[in-house]
């Protein structure tokens, strides 16, 4: 059977150990408070046995390793919905900054405007030879064609910011990819699985950045290294010691923005979805966009029905109609009133109407050509002074939005245009902020359970703080005692 030479290796195999966890025990309570730490757990095991003769005896404990205790689907599902979170929030902030000024209810309002200017045409219709009133008339033009484009230059605006965070995202993503590549390489080389804590807590806290800032999946492989995919699945970012990086090309994407590249070779704008990147590629791709059709709609339905009643109504005095626009394009109007210097697409044919819009200089330079006075009523050849029959029917567009002649037709009053429009915002606003708060606290309920699994318990390292402080008080008595045993055989046996 093993000496009291053993026997004191087996008490200090004891001692060791159990050093070796408090340590561990120590290092949990000094990260406490560090964020993103992953307590860790020290794994003893029983050395291995001696044999002699028949009998097995034990040879003491060892630490065999130190693990972080961490739950991998937890991790994955936070990644996921982070990125979500980040993306409805992201929208939210960024539709509320442009909620407000659609929504202006003062008299420079877009609405007010527009009400202005139908107000003057009414006005206009009561003094049909008033020419002062002209002239009001014009000025309320004016005012409301400056409304409509200060709105539409503000979506603008907010357009060429998002595609400027877009290329700075990028950047950004890049540099956490590249580093979570080389603690991939840090992993997949350690000694012992799973031993390397400090390098997994550090790409942990990366990816939870990554996943803030562009939609993601993540998987972990067989030596512990992450495989990270976009979210549609339409490129790889990370693929264990390799990252992939993405860049901002100018002039690919919708309206020449900058469409995002991955690896300088593969156009992968369309498939990133959630993140602070997935929300400004949407806002603006998709959704100021779409708020700047609307208003595209409404200035080519104003116009085009303003136009055509006036190029087919009479001055006073006039022998034949005046055939004379009162708005006008860059170009020239087409048949039904319209700016020709447009660039329609098939989602958008009055894509560019507001750009394109303003006061025709004919009428600016003589406005005596808004026609106010409908066709002579034979036996007169010429439109009756006081006429003011084609001004009653332009007032009447405020109410009706259709004037029967053609061209644009909203199907709706352009004060319910401007409502929709305003309502359209406010209700993408209270959508993505609902989405927001809903996300953020699934991503809340989730990291409180990852803390209860990962997270530092000071009462549970205190309790484990006093069960290896009695295991190295034992060993130590133990030796205390092999001791003493091998003290009396030296003084009394070897006289």
């Amino acid at each position: 059977m093993p000496g009291l030479n053993a026997s004191l290796y087996l008490g200090l195999s004891g001692l060791q150990a159990q050093q070796s966890a408090l340590n561990v025990v120590g290092q949990n309570i000094a990260n406490v408070n560090t964020p993103g730490y992953t307590r860790q757990r020290a794994e003893l095991s029983t050395n291995l046995s001696q044999i002699q003769g028949q009998v097995y005896f034990g040879t003491g404990v060892s630490l065999t390793s130190v693990q972080g205790i961490r739950d991998r689907f937890l991790d994955l599902q936070i990644y996921r919905e982070t990125a979500k979170q980040s993306g409805a929030s992201e929208r939210s902030s960024s539709l509320s900054a442009i909620s407000g000024s659609l929504a202006d209810t003062g008299s420079s309002g877009l609405a007010a405007q527009i009400q202005a200017f139908f107000q003057g045409v009414q006005d206009l219709s009561a003094q049909p030879d008033n020419a002062a009133l002209r002239t009001n008339l014009i000025n309320k033009a004016q005012g409301m064609v400056s409304a409509v484009k200060s709105r539409y230059q503000m979506l603008d605006d907010q357009r060429n910011s998002a595609d400027q965070s877009v290329r700075s995202l990028v950047t950004s993503v890049n540099t956490l990819t590249t580093q979570i590549a080389n603690l991939n390489q840090s992993i997949m080389t350690e000694v012992t699985p799973g031993a390397n804590n400090a390098a997994r807590d550090q790409r942990k806290a990366l990816t939870d950045k990554l996943s803030e800032l562009v939609g993601i999946n993540v998987f972990e492989g067989a030596k512990g290294e992450y495989q990270i995919s976009l979210d549609s699945g339409s490129g790889v970012l990370v693929n264990g010691t390799s990252s992939y990086n993405l860049s901002a090309v100018p002039g690919g994407a919708l309206d020449g923005k900058s469409s995002v590249m991955l690896d300088s070779t593969l156009d992968v704008t369309a498939g990133i979805k959630e993140g602070q990147l997935g929300a400004k590629l949407d806002l603006r791709d998709t959704l100021l966009p779409g708020y700047q059709k609307q208003l595209d709609e409404l200035a080519a339905g104003i116009t085009s029905q303003v136009n055509l009643l006036n190029r087919s109504g009479y001055a006073a005095g006039g022998a034949a109609p005046t055939g004379t626009d009162f708005f006008r394009g860059l170009v020239a109007n087409d048949a039904n009133g319209l700016p020709t210097s447009l660039s329609p697409t098939l989602a958008n044919p009055y894509k560019g109407m507001v750009a394109a819009l303003s006061v025709n200089a004919a009428i600016l330079a003589n406005p005596s050509l808004i026609a106010t006075a409908g066709a002579p009523i034979p036996p007169a050849v010429t439109a009756a002074a006081g006429d003011n029959r084609n001004a009653n029917a332009m007032a009447s567009l405020q109410t009706t939005g259709n004037s029967g002649l053609g061209g644009v037709v909203l199907g709706s009053t352009y004060s319910s245009a401007v409502a929709n429009l305003v309502s359209d915002v406010g209700n993408a606003v209270q959508t993505w902020d609902t989405n927001a708060t809903a996300q953020q606290n699934l991503v809340l309920a989730l990291q409180n359970q990852r803390d209860s699994i990962s997270g530092v318990n000071l009462d549970e390292e205190a309790s484990n703080m006093m069960t290896l402080q009695r295991g190295y008080q034992a060993s130590a008595r133990f030796i205390s005692v092999i001791n003493q045993l091998t003290d009396q055989l030296v003084n009394q046996f070897g006289k």
